[in-house]
């Protein structure tokens, strides 16, 4: 019985050193400003998630042949490139908002950026934070201000550390524009109503 005891007791510590946490992504949307920007856009702000409270967010790999890709709104003020937020403040100067840019919302600063692009149809970039900077469990990566009526889609990889120091990829991709499966139930629901009138009328 002792045996079975202790048995047991292994595999459950081994599947708890082994498990990891679900990444979850979520968008939240609003309409982008149109004094002295884009008309008719949507600014996107993507979030990603981790069930586990003991891992972190460190970096994040989305540089070419990854990226974000799709018609999107760059603004360059005074020169300045947006790839990341540090120059948000000079977007003021061309009389902007930030959310009329496309961008990772990441400070370059808090770590090491490479293979920067940034373009009116594509965001890329790749980032590893330094020292004890990193993203926590919900990170709000990056912001892209897209057509209300376009999509932008995106791939990459995610560095995520567990309380070990342990490091582990995790890719991700999804499409910018697509209405949450919720929204579309709704669609569904207002067509198949529709129909029901058309045919009540017929008859």
């Amino acid at each position: 019985m002792l045996r079975n005891t202790a048995f047991a007791l292994t595999v459950v510590l081994a599947i708890a050193a082994t498990s990891k946490g679900a990444i979850i992504s979520s968008v939240a949307s609003a309409p982008t400003n149109p004094v002295n920007g884009p008309t008719g856009y949507t600014t996107d702000t993507l979030t990603f998630t981790n069930t586990d409270a003991t891992e972190k967010f460190i970096g994040f790999n989305f540089a070419a042949p990854f990226g974000f890709f799709g018609t999107m709104n760059q603004v360059n003020p005074v020169g300045q490139p947006t790839v990341y937020q540090d120059n948000n403040a000079f977007i003021a100067l061309v009389s902007g908002t930030p959310d009329q840019d496309s961008q990772f919302k990441v400070t370059s600063t808090q770590g090491i950026p490479v293979s920067s692009v940034e373009g009116p149809t594509v965001l890329q970039s790749a980032f590893n934070f330094t020292g004890s900077n990193n993203g926590g469990i919900a990170w709000a990566l990056a912001q892209i201000a897209r057509p209300s009526a376009g999509k932008v889609t995106y791939t990459g990889t995610l560095t995520i550390q567990d309380a070990l120091g342990n490091n582990r990829l995790q890719q991700v991709s999804g499409t910018l524009g697509v209405p949450e499966p919720a929204t579309l139930s709704l669609l569904g629901l207002a067509m198949v109503g529709g129909l029901g009138l058309v045919r009540r009328r017929n008859a």
